[in-house]
């Protein structure tokens, strides 16, 4: 339960941060925006997101969105999810047989 609440907050503010830039048509350099995330998890997302070259920054601050990584941005992130899931049921299955 409450690792779907945490993957869909992370995909709603994934949104919002790819909507800004798409709507505003920064996805090429030279339309480059400034982006400063405010929230703690809107700013350890927008950091994955730079590591991960789907935001791109040309001047200090100024990002544009490359759309060629969107969908592996996505896989990656689904992946995430799915392996934290499978971490917590591994975890709550081997407190059961430990305590039962």
């Amino acid at each position: 339960m409450a690792g779907e609440m945490v993957s869909a907050l992370v995909v709603g503010t994934r949104r919002r941060i790819v909507d800004y830039f798409t709507n505003a048509g920064a996805t090429k350099p030279d339309a480059a925006l400034p982006y400063a995330p405010k929230a703690r998890l809107e700013k350890r997302l927008f950091r994955r997101m730079v590591d991960f070259g789907l935001l791109v920054e040309v001047k200090q601050g100024r990002f544009w969105l490359d759309q060629d990584r969107l969908s592996d941005f996505k896989k990656e992130s689904l992946a995430r999810v799915l392996g934290t899931i499978a971490l917590a049921g591994f975890a709550a299955a081997g407190a059961m047989a430990v305590g039962g």
